[in-house]
């Protein structure tokens, strides 16, 4: 048969397209050739949507398109397209038919297999093409025929749902009509012209791109098939290998990340044959000791020689015990040293898992060993880290003990003498000891003056350590705002006065009150306006201003005149015992400790400390705290507890009126001693605990006042002694002391003293105490 050239006809056809593939303009008789009306329809319901896609992007100027059947009985065709862009935008399509030799055409279209109905139903041969079609229908691989042009011939149901479509509608078109993967394209073109030219089979993997952009992989084996006549054709049979391709991918990524997992983990593997003793060491294995694969024997010899003699018997219990009982679990791990070959010893963390046969015996254990030396020498640096840190600490402890006992120490040893000094000045001054003069009243106020100045001295020093070991209390009720402000106002305006310093006040907060701590408020606003009466020049001016901010807070501002404040130096100045006018020429005096105080005082009540300040021009101290109560108020500790149930009743006469002070220095009992007997109480004196613990027996005294520092018996034990006895158990105890250190207070109280004075101390406040606990008994003079 002729196999003549194809020849195109005359191009009958053309087609105005804009860029998006409309059709604008058409030839006369457009409609009869492509079956529908083309203009304002777009290019893919012409041709389809892959050749509309290839005609609008591809740079190709050519193209074949099948025509399909219409509905007046015109048969498919063949057309060449020939494609044009326009300087303006848009396309011209130039189309005529392709036309073939008359013998070519029953090779195309007398061999297509169709589905449609061809003789009568009952016909033999109908049937058995029928049956032939189902059973290529049934088979889920691709079976296809194509003929010399590219044409498919046949197709069975898997190519048509491959391709979306109907076999009957895939027969007659080239794979470029209704694929647009043009890379593809060209594998599919080459592999056909390579099975007709060779006329040998070609087996190879391709893909395909559907139409969602999913690939699937196919194996295809492709064949010459010669019909009767001598016509060539390729058949094709591709086999659906998309999924063995994943789990193959899957499979070599898994073997990559293992690999790289040993590698780069340093995995040592081995494996144990129970029953005949064999033993394998992988080469990372051997060079974790620093061995070559052929330096160490693969054997159980080897494993034990290498272990350290302390880990060895350890090491194969663990295992052979796994291996042994199944109730231990099928995995251990050890950790263990082993000799390397340079003589020194690795840390080795070995991890077993056993396999075992049917009746759950141990016949194989494999494992692996990782190198875990750098991680021991971590651990021991850490350890010697912990032990140096808790060394570190435990001096740290022992240091805050020793300062806390030297500021005890230092407290009791300098308030006890300043007792003596205040309370002798109080005494002459009140005309205990005798008439006074003024000069002499004057200097017994000096002298007061000096001694309040060194005891406030002494206080911040206490306060300053009270607030680091959080032991300082606050009594927090509702404080008046008018009343704490111009109490603190008293104690600065004569200072102010004799300096010519100018002081002004004002008060514009809404709310009367604040939640705070009265003294320790008073404290603030004394220490923040004694440093701006302090540090302002002569003719100066400070000021004490109170207003209201957002969210119920008072602010307290204090401002002043004076040389101002460097911003570097903001922070520096709350640290305690920085003084900014440092060295042996300074001009002003204090310890540094009063912005401290303040900042922990206010930090107490839940607020904060703001400054503003310009050098040479002045400075201005805020402390901002709430108006409201705090959600868990602290309970208010009295100075005097409530009465004691059923006290027994004192001894009438001398015993009723009768104060005994324990105290072991002379010079404290003197002053006090003739103070209590000049406002008509009987005195005693005692000076070691075993002496008073006999007096107090012996006379029942009204108020026992007493010292905690003192020999043979101190104070504490004497308390706890005689309030464990019947006969004493109802004398009222004050504990007089220079003890004033975080937790004394509460420490006296808890021995069961019934109020506590620390030393120095005013003699009016000794006598109100006095006066209450003998009042409380009825026994008031």
């Amino acid at each position: 048969m002729s196999t003549s050239a194809p020849v195109v006809a005359e191009l009958p056809l053309w087609l105005l397209a804009d860029t998006a593939g409309a059709v604008q303009h058409c030839s006369p008789g457009s409609e009869r050739l492509l079956g529908m009306a083309p203009r304002g329809r777009a290019l893919a319901e012409l041709f389809g949507e892959p050749l509309a896609q290839r005609l609008l992007s591809s740079s190709e100027g050519t193209f074949e398109w099948t025509s399909p059947a219409l509905e007046d009985g015109t048969q498919p065709a063949t057309w060449r397209l020939v494609r044009h862009t326009l300087e303006g935008g848009g396309l011209l399509i130039r189309g005529g038919e392709l036309k073939t030799s008359m013998e070519e055409v029953p090779a195309a279209w007398e061999r297509r297999l169709s589905r449609k109905l061809i003789q009568p139903q009952g016909d033999i041969a109908e049937q058995q093409r029928a049956f032939m079609l189902g059973i290529f229908d049934a088979d889920p691989n691709l079976i296809f025929v194509k003929d010399r042009r590219g044409r498919f011939i046949f197709v069975n149901q898997a190519v048509g749902e491959l391709f979306r479509a109907p076999p009957d509608e895939v027969v007659l078109k080239q794979n470029a009509s209704i694929h647009t993967d043009e890379g593809e394209l060209k594998v599919y073109d080459a592999v056909d012209q390579a099975v007709l030219t060779t006329r040998s089979e070609v087996r190879l993997e391709e893909s395909f791109t559907k139409p969602d952009g999913s690939v699937g992989w196919f194996e295809t084996r492709k064949r010459p098939l010669r019909s009767p006549d001598g016509q060539d054709f390729v058949l094709g049979i591709s086999v659906d290998i998309t999924e063995q391709r994943r789990m193959a991918q899957l499979l070599h990524e898994i073997n990559q990340r293992l690999e790289l997992a040993v590698s780069a983990g340093q995995l040592g593997l081995w494996d144990w044959n129970v029953p005949t003793g064999n033993m394998y060491f992988s080469p990372v294995w051997k060079a974790q000791l620093g061995y070559e694969d052929n330096e160490l024997e693969n054997s159980l010899d080897t494993l034990a020689r290498l272990i350290h003699p302390e880990d060895r018997q350890v090491t194969q219990q663990t295992a052979l015990l796994h291996v042994k009982d199944a109730s231990h679990g099928d995995r251990y791990m050890n950790e263990f040293r082993m000799r390397a070959k340079d003589g020194s010893w690795r840390w080795i963390a070995g991890y077993g898992l056993v396999v075992r046969d049917e009746k759950g015996r141990g016949v194989r254990v494999t494992g692996y060993h990782v190198d875990i030396t750098a991680r021991k020498a971590r651990e021991a640096e850490q350890e010697l880290l912990r032990e140096n840190l808790r060394r570190t600490n435990e001096n740290l402890q022992r240091l805050a003990r020793m300062k806390d006992e030297f500021l005890a120490n230092m407290s009791h040893e300098l308030r006890t003498p300043l007792n003596a000094v205040l309370g002798q000045a109080e005494a002459i001054s009140e005309g205990i000891f005798g008439p006074v003069t003024e000069e002499q009243r004057s200097s017994l106020k000096t002298i007061e003056e000096s001694g309040r100045h060194l005891l406030s001295l002494i206080n911040d020093v206490l306060d300053i350590t009270k607030s680091t070991v959080g032991r300082l209390e606050l009594e927090l009720a509702p404080v008046p705002v008018e009343e704490v402000c111009q109490e603190s106002l008293r104690l600065v305006r004569e200072q102010a006065r004799r300096k010519g310093i100018t002081v002004s006040y004002s008060n514009n907060a809404e709310e009367p009150t604040v939640w705070a701590d009265r003294r320790r408020l008073r404290q603030v606003l004394l220490n923040l306006l004694t440093n701006a009466q302090k540090f302002t020049p002569n003719g100066g001016s400070i000021g004490l201003e109170v207003a209201a901010r957002p969210g119920g807070e008072v602010a307290f501002s204090v401002w002043d005149t004076g040389p101002g404040i460097a911003e570097a130096d903001w922070q520096r100045i709350f640290e305690p015992f920085v003084q900014l006018d440092a060295g042996l020429d300074r001009r002003h005096e204090g310890s540094g400790l009063g912005l401290a105080l303040v900042r922990r005082m206010v930090d107490l009540h839940h607020g904060r400390v703001e400054l503003q300040s310009q050098v040479g021009k002045g400075s201005r101290f805020t402390a901002v705290l709430s108006v409201d109560q705090p959600s868990v108020e602290e309970p208010r500790k009295p100075l005097l507890p409530s009465p004691r149930a059923n006290p027994p009743s004192p001894a009438a006469g001398l015993a009723a009126c009768t104060v005994l002070i324990a105290d072991d220095n002379e010079a404290n009992t003197h002053h006090l001693e003739e103070y209590l007997k000049a406002h008509g109480f009987n005195v005693l004196i005692s000076r070691d605990g075993e002496e008073v613990m006999r007096l107090c027996r012996e006379v029942s005294p009204a108020v026992v006042l007493m010292d905690i520092q003192m020999p043979r018996l101190n104070g504490l034990d004497v308390i706890r002694q005689l309030r464990s006895e019947s006969a004493t158990s109802h004398l009222s105890m004050v504990a007089l002391t220079a003890l004033a250190m975080p937790g004394d207070r509460e420490r006296c109280l808890e021995a069961g003293a019934d109020a506590y004075l620390s030393k120095p101390v005013r003699l009016t406040d000794v006598l109100e105490v006095v006066r209450a606990l003998t009042a409380r008994s009825g026994e008031a003079i």
